[in-house]
């Protein structure tokens, strides 16, 4: 629901507004059942059965939000553009100190083909504008619909006990996990700066988009805390994430004659870096400081013997232990890894303090993701190509359906491959 009003003021100032509500409510029931025995393939239904009936799946769930939203526009001759939005959301996901949150966006434009020292380049440039924006989005999305609420784990007739109680399986509770009551929105703030551009009767057309979001109090890995706590630790929103990047889009249009050909091409390429975590114990098998999305840890070879004295000499310089973390009887056609910590021994760290010889080697997070289309006509004959692909991405290979049958560690996970 919303309404709309625009006004013009002497042919040159244009003003439009909307103000709007949306509510969804989302009611979901499922019930799965299953009887044996049907009498007929061709009557697939649970009365045509004879056999044992049971009810396998009963599921019931509900979550509702709301939202005021708003936005005003204005431009001045087709110029100079600006744009203000305001929404106002909640969500039946979290508790009520928590269900709603403001988020605004703003948006500023430069219409530069439309200025008067452009009329003379009018024949080769067509469209130049020039843009940017900030604003914030909120992300209520969570693994449960209401993780701030304790739910006791209760099972009818517990199929995993070990129990029988009067020749049936007992009902069985379980203690709660534990919650964080100040689990709330993420919010996406981001900001970008771009142009687009036409030229030679728009023939030609370049649209370029910079960005960068940060997600703030995003709900990240649960914290580690003792065993002794004896329950799983909650999630909470405990990280902040940056991600920056570009968007290039690239065309060209033509006819010569009868015949009409055009080249599209689209790049771009994201990174996703951690900017905040409470990551106590500095492990790296979990998220960090400064950690982006997809790193590969691992050892840094120096390279493939070629014999078996070219081995010896590479263990004779790690004279406190050589590789055998790694394997033993090393020789000519194995892998030589590097000491980084000059302890004289190839070492495995857990820690982002004590990493032993371990860095980061790679990274699996697609990069520079392309896509090519070519097309022509003539005459009614049409021919079209399109080619996509990603340009750099480093894979870490470890399972044995690529190495096939291997002797241990050795032989797993110690190559990777870029692209």
């Amino acid at each position: 629901m919303y309404s709309e009003y625009s006004r013009s003021f002497a042919d040159a100032h244009h003003l439009k507004g909307m103000v709007g509500f949306q509510a969804e409510v989302n009611k979901w029931r499922q019930l799965q059942a299953s009887k044996l025995d049907l009498i007929s393939e061709s009557v697939p239904n649970i009365n045509a059965a004879t056999g044992e009936s049971t009810i396998d799946k009963s599921k019931l769930t509900h979550w509702a939000t709301a939202g005021f939203f708003g936005r005003l526009n204005y431009d001045y001759k087709e110029r100079y553009l600006l744009e203000v939005n305001l929404r106002y959301d909640g969500t039946s996901r979290f508790a009520k100190d928590k269900r709603w949150n403001l988020f605004p966006s703003f948006s500023a434009g430069w219409n530069v083909a439309r200025e008067a020292f452009m009329e003379s380049t009018g024949n080769i440039i067509n469209t130049l504008k020039i843009r940017g924006s900030w604003g914030e989005l909120g992300n209520q999305n969570t693994e449960n619909l209401y993780p701030y609420i304790q739910l006791m784990k209760f099972v009818a007739q517990d199929p995993n006990s070990h129990w029988l109680i009067s020749n049936s399986r007992p009902n069985t509770a379980n203690a709660p996990d534990l919650i964080s009551a100040l689990l709330g929105w993420e919010t996406m703030r981001s900001w970008n700066i771009g142009f687009d551009l036409g030229m030679l009767n728009n023939r030609l057309t370049v649209s370029f988009d910079w960005f960068n979001r940060k997600t703030i109090n995003m709900v990240g890995p649960a914290p580690e805390l003792p065993v002794t706590l004896g329950a799983n630790v909650p999630k909470m929103n405990n990280a902040d994430m940056q991600s920056t990047g570009f968007e290039l889009d690239l065309g060209w249009r033509d006819r010569i004659k009868d015949f009409d050909y055009g080249v599209h091409l689209l790049l771009s390429d994201d990174r996703q870096k951690i900017l905040k975590y409470p990551n106590t114990t500095g492990k790296i098998a979990t998220w960090y400081v400064s950690k982006y999305n997809g790193d590969i840890w691992g050892f840094e070879t120096i390279g493939i013997t070629k014999s078996q004295e070219e081995m010896d000499a590479h263990l004779a310089s790690l004279p406190k232990g050589g590789q055998d973390a790694l394997g033993t009887n090393w020789g000519a056609g194995d892998i030589m890894y590097r000491d980084l910590n000059g302890d004289g021994k190839i070492s495995d760290g857990a820690t982002l303090n004590d990493p032993g010889d371990k860095k980061v080697i790679g990274n699996t997070s697609p990069r520079f993701r392309f896509g090519l289309d070519l097309n022509a006509s003539w005459k009614g004959f049409d021919v079209r190509l399109f080619f996509q692909g990603v340009a750099k991405r480093d894979a870490w290979l470890n399972d044995n359906m690529f190495w096939g049958s291997h002797r241990g560690y050795l032989a797993v996970g110690l190559l990777y491959f870029s692209s």
